[in-house]
């Protein structure tokens, strides 16, 4: 299950060389774009038992709203997940807390400011020890500071800002640096640099999320649901720390469990625990929203060419996708942990290596990647959609157990797909700009949402990603009924274009049989039909070039745009909108046969159009096919098909120009 997942990432995390800067920066909010404007506002207060209290006011934050990481790494701060930020919330496990602007407003009344200190200091591990008179105390001494100092600081502006309390009664401070030593500040009593001791600080973090989570149930001597063994101490799972398990969703609650009773549902031990948060912690760094654009390929319907064309990009609710790798078995942690810090990165085009696999490609996370991964390991990606702070959370989609090879075979038909094929259609179709299908063609999750449609989205792409048999009836449907709309409209660009994204989806679909599931069942890219082409032109076609439906579609196309360009030469209309199509009636096989094929000789030899004999070759073998699929009754049970292809043979036929051996008028 997920969580069992997530504890696995936190484990290769824990035991990994993260540096303790990098430590404090996954497990806080001190990286966060929403704190950054806090520390553009730092009051830090100095308590001395001996040389008495000191306040210091400063910015961390530059000119351009970027923060001195490294300097607030030493104070870092964690937001509020849901709840009334003004109050204090969980646990803290260090004296530094954010300040809102009430907080900051309030420095004038000594006494709310006194109970804001003292309700935070009741809450922070290293005071847990001292009686609640000694907190009272202090928390009067800092407010004194506050009050009298503080306010020259207030400004008519909003103020967010960072509390800082430097206590030397306490142990996590230190005067003189190591490697496990943080420096914050110069003290103004001593005039040397103030250092806390970064090992202390994540010890105090973990501390903190443990005590968090008894809030809602601990059990002493009690089996873990993860390792299934006995262990000393375990709590609840369920807490605000990552709200896709809140305890604000009641659902998987029984009605017969109290307030702390959440142990009865999924209980982790300290170890698991600790874990659990820096699984948690890692999944919120490297979640990547869809872009818009993106999204409107996936969800916009496809049943009407117009409707989509008219929908906004930015009228779809955002949707997030969470990735992870993680080894079959966990003797890998630490390479494991090399994954998780490639993954954490975001990459450009130009530093994207071959052997990467593109998560942009394969589930639409843009300049994200897993550098060569190998079969050892599998895939997940997660998508949701909904507030995650306020654990309105909707889960759209879980693709696991995704290998690594298949879907780095899915990016490479993906690739070609874009290059040499994708240039090859279009020079095929006479397209000139193909920017229009960058997003349906160059992401698997668009690809297959184009295809399908968006309700087969999430089972498609799990299909394709697991290796299991997609089928291609439903495609050949839906671009039939497109195709019928935007010829009556005679909408030539789009009707282009559909035919590039449909051949496009041919070649990915006949890749996928060959490559992935190593069938030889597919079906004709561009380069068979351009084939077929060719031998109609040339007359050489044969009675086993007309074998399928799709075929006998194709070349009925090419000759009826081969009969239209001559027809229009002399009338000055179009053969199949005036004489086959009549009256903006939907166009069926039927119809291309009774009122177009049938008609083409009788029509050739009223007006002697001189059209090359490759057509009088190509002809009655044509006809002959489509009276047999009559016969059979495909030629509506496969009316999709016949439609398909016969606008692509219509739109691909070339202009045969003159001084060609047999001539054909332009």
């Amino acid at each position: 299950m997920l969580l069992k997942q997530i504890v696995q990432i936190g484990k290769s995390i824990v035991s990994s060389t993260m540096s303790m800067e990098e430590r404090i920066q996954l497990l806080t909010d001190v990286n966060n774009e929403q704190t950054k404007n806090f520390y553009n506002n730092v009051f830090m207060v100095e308590v001395d038992a001996k040389k008495g209290v000191d306040l210091q006011f400063f910015s961390l934050q530059s000119g351009d709203g970027k923060v001195d990481l490294a300097k607030a790494t030493a104070i870092p701060i964690t937001l509020p997940a849901g709840g009334n930020p003004l109050h204090a919330q969980g646990v803290y496990p260090i004296p530094c807390y954010p300040l809102y602007e009430r907080h900051i407003n309030e420095f004038a009344d000594a006494q709310k400011t006194e109970k804001m200190i003292y309700d935070r200091l009741l809450k922070t591990i290293p005071f847990f020890h001292l009686p609640k008179d000694q907190l009272k105390e202090k928390a009067a001494t800092i407010a004194r500071i506050l009050n009298t100092e503080g306010t020259a600081y207030v400004t008519e502006e909003k103020q967010l800002g960072v509390l800082v309390i430097i206590d030397h009664s306490l142990e996590l401070y230190c005067d003189a640096p190591n490697d496990d030593c943080l420096a914050i500040r110069q003290s103004p009593f001593t005039h040397q640099p103030i250092y806390i001791q970064a090992n202390k600080v994540i010890a105090n973090i973990a501390e903190a999320r443990f005590q968090e989570a008894k809030e809602l149930g601990e059990e002493a001597n009690a089996v873990s649901t993860i390792s299934n063994q006995q262990s000393s101490e375990v709590v609840s799972a369920y807490n605000k720390g990552w709200l896709f398990l809140s305890p604000t969703w009641e659902a998987p609650k029984s009605i017969y469990w109290g307030k702390t009773d959440w142990t009865k549902g999924i209980k982790l031990n300290r170890e698991e625990y600790e874990a659990y948060f820096y699984g948690t912690q890692f999944l919120k760094m490297v979640q990547t929203p869809i872009r818009a654009g993106l999204l409107k390929e996936m969800f916009a319907p496809i049943s009407s060419a117009e409707a989509k064309q008219h929908m906004n990009a930015t009228s779809f609710e955002p949707i997030y996708a969470i990735p992870f790798i993680l080894p079959i078995i966990n003797d890998y942690r630490e390479e494991t942990y090399r994954h998780f810090q490639v993954l954490s990165q975001k990459y450009e085009d130009e530093n994207i290596s071959p052997t990467d696999l593109q998560l942009k490609i394969i589930g639409g996370l843009e300049k994200r990647i897993i550098s060569n991964p190998k079969d050892e390991y599998r895939l997940t990606i997660l998508y949701y959609s909904g507030e995650l702070g306020r654990g309105n959370i909707h889960v759209r989609a879980m693709i696991e157990d995704v290998v690594p090879s298949v879907a780095m075979n899915v990016q490479k038909i993906i690739r070609k797909l874009n290059g040499r094929e994708l240039a090859l259609i279009a020079d095929a179709l006479s397209a000139s700009n193909t920017n229009y299908l960058s997003f349906k063609l160059n992401h698997l999750p668009s690809l297959l949402s184009n295809a399908y449609g968006p309700g087969y989205l999430w089972t498609s792409l799990q299909a394709v990603l697991h290796r299991e048999q997609i089928q291609l009836d439903r495609v050949i449907k839906q671009t039939a009924r497109r195709l019928n709309e935007l010829a009556n409209k005679e909408d030539h660009w789009n009707l282009v274009n559909e035919l590039l994204f449909y051949h496009g989806f041919r070649y990915f679909y006949s890749g996928y049989f060959q490559k992935i599931l190593q069938q030889k069942e597919g079906c004709l890219t561009m380069t068979e039909w351009k084939g077929l082409l060719d031998r109609y032109i040339d007359e050489q076609l044969t009675e086993a070039d007309l074998d399928t439906t799709e075929k006998i579609g194709f070349l009925s196309g090419c000759l009826l745009k081969q009969f239209e360009r001559s027809y229009y030469a002399i009338t000055n209309k179009k053969f199949v909108k005036t004489r086959v199509m009549r009256f903006g009636s939907k166009l069926t096989p039927e119809m291309i046969w009774k009122n177009g094929l049938l008609k083409l000789m009788e029509l050739e030899q009223q007006r002697e159009m001189g059209i090359k004999g490759n057509f009088y070759k190509a002809l009655p073998l044509v006809l002959t096919s489509v009276n047999d699929l009559e016969q059979k009754q495909l030629l509506k049970k496969e009316k999709d098909q016949f439609m398909t292809m016969f606008w692509s043979g219509y739109l691909m036929m070339p202009s045969l120009k003159k001084g060609d051996e047999k001539n054909d008028h332009q």
